[in-house]
């Protein structure tokens, strides 16, 4: 994996949040469907020269600090972010598995 700076960018319109390189790059995302008080992440991805690092946990730590902000729940049906979501006792606040 790369050695890189990553920053992270909520796209709320958009219902993402990007990780870019030091470059601009798009290196991951996270991305969610928002309905009746809940965010339902389905997707977490970074890209194959990016993994084995911290990106996507660090993806999923953005959306749940966004989710607070914004009052809402969250639920996973991307694998990734549901195994993330249920093993981190920081984030029961936040997830539901209803």
């Amino acid at each position: 994996m790369p050695e890189a700076l990553i920053s992270y960018h909520f796209d709320p319109a958009r219902r993402e949040i990007l990780a870019l390189n030091e470059s601009g790059d798009q290196v991951g995302e996270v991305t969610y469907h928002a309905r009746d008080g809940f965010w339902n992440v389905n997707h977490t991805g970074v890209r194959p020269e990016y993994r084995g690092g911290s990106i996507a946990r660090d993806l999923i730590a953005n959306l749940v600090a966004e989710a607070r902000k914004a009052g809402v729940r969250l639920r996973a049906t991307c694998p990734y972010a549901l195994k993330v979501l249920q093993r981190t006792d920081e984030y029961r606040d936040v997830y539901t598995a209803d």
